[in-house]
């Protein structure tokens, strides 16, 4: 059975940990007094968000007094939180010991001895301060955020608990220019000063180290696989996938790899990118030298129009910069993308 995937978000059976940014997650939450309550994790599609979100989740769910709750960013997210929280056998019994009612909400059953809570922040805010009381914390998850305005609402009232201390803990994943438009609306100064982890690049070491074993190759052919994935975690998967069907040929692997990142990770990708930004990446692609000078020729731009493309494209991760007037290409076959995507722009 192939041990990799070609699906989005599905939890892979073969992984690269990352767990020293896991981990660094996680340290921080368990503080006895945390000095942040919330993570941003951001990263181009297909650098392994979810994955990274579902196995820091997990790893805080083992500890007894944490509860996790994951939710959907397309629902209301306040009331979604409540349902499920209330919907916890364990805290549904503190709840009602508190005549916490929620039955306006249609969450539950009502309390004969206290009038229902008409305002879902203020019901919220009732039901973690008695978890609080039980040493208990909350883990909330929201894989793929966007500046929607159910994640406005939610986030301003995460603001409001925050200052209330109570024992409520964030995980939001997002592409970057998703997490930046929503740290930029009205009303989000806070998320200006929450932490970022950035999923860049997988560890090449880890990466031909997993193909050694799974794939039952030598050192020079894993290294091989290893460095055409120039670290991207779904063409991890990806090239380890094709590899695996196609096993000795290299040359179909990668060429199969390539075909079905174009199809199902680039084309999605470049939709979402702005006009400027795909002609920047189609110059670059016609460069093979990297060299930022003669980039700049061919889009007939100065230093300082050139620079905020270029800035946008490295955060977003599709473009890297190692040494400087240098760029180099963080996803494989990109640049071969770039340019069978030239006669189409518009």
């Amino acid at each position: 059975m192939n041990p990799y995937t070609l699906t989005f978000g599905q939890p892979p059976e073969e992984i690269v940990d990352r767990g020293p940014q896991i981990e660094r997650i996680i340290s921080e939450f368990l503080r006895t007094s945390p000095a942040n309550y919330i993570n941003l994790i951001t990263g181009i599609r297909g650098s392994g968000k979810t994955v990274f979100l579902t196995e820091t989740a997990n790893r805080i769910r083992e500890h007894k007094n944490w509860i996790v709750i994951d939710l959907n960013p397309q629902r209301d997210l306040l009331t979604s939180l409540a349902a499920k929280l209330n919907s916890n056998k364990q805290l549904n019994s503190l709840f009602a010991a508190s005549e916490i009612n929620l039955e306006f909400f249609g969450i539950g059953v009502g309390i004969k001895t206290a009038p229902p809570i008409t305002d879902i922040e203020e019901a919220l805010s009732r039901m973690l301060e008695s978890i609080k009381k039980n040493n208990k914390r909350v883990l909330v998850t929201i894989d793929e955020v966007t500046n929607s305005k159910e994640m406005r609402i939610f986030t301003s009232a995460f603001q409001i608990f925050l200052r209330e201390k109570l024992p409520i803990f964030l995980l939001m994943t997002g592409l970057y220019k998703n997490i930046n438009s929503l740290r930029n609306a009205d009303g989000m100064t806070f998320l200006e000063r929450a932490p970022r982890t950035v999923l860049g690049p997988l560890d090449f070491n880890r990466m031909a180290d997993r193909y050694t074993e799974t794939l039952h190759v030598g050192q020079d052919i894993a290294n091989r696989l290893a460095a055409k994935t120039r670290g991207y975690s779904f063409a991890f998967q990806t090239i380890g996938y094709f590899y695996y069907e196609n096993s000795p040929d290299m040359g179909k692997a990668f060429s199969e790899s390539k075909d079905y990142l174009f199809e199902f990770a680039y084309r999605k990708i470049w939709s979402e990118l702005s006009k400027k930004d795909r002609e920047v990446l189609i110059a670059a692609a016609q460069v093979p030298t990297g060299r930022v000078a003669e980039i700049r020729q061919l889009l007939a731009c100065t230093n300082d129009q050139f620079n905020p493309y270029r800035d946008r494209l490295i955060k977003a991760g599709v473009l890297m910069s190692n040494e400087a007037g240098i760029l180099e290409w963080a996803l494989p076959f990109f640049d071969e993308f770039a340019l069978t995507m030239k006669q189409g722009l518009r």
